[in-house]
């Protein structure tokens, strides 16, 4: 158990070792902090919308879709 203790330590600082250092302080912090949630929500509504394009697309390939396999189905003659 020690062990595991030790070895997340370790890890724990080997991740704190790797973050870049803070510039400016906690100002800048949240400035870029709110300027990161707007780009977030800048993609998040741009994929909203491929999304619903998608799904737009999808739902004319189906009815395609359809049409093509009833028209075949009404080729088909009857033994």
């Amino acid at each position: 158990m020690s062990a595991a203790l030790v070895k997340a330590a370790k890890q724990f600082d080997a991740l704190v070792a790797a973050l870049p250092p803070s510039e400016g302080g906690e100002k800048a912090q949240l400035r870029r902090i709110a300027e990161l949630q707007a780009e977030n929500d800048a993609v998040g509504q741009e994929l909203q919308k491929q999304l619903e394009a998608a799904v737009k697309e999808l739902k004319q390939v189906q009815e395609l879709f359809n049409q093509a396999a009833d028209n075949c189905l009404n080729l088909k003659k009857p033994n």
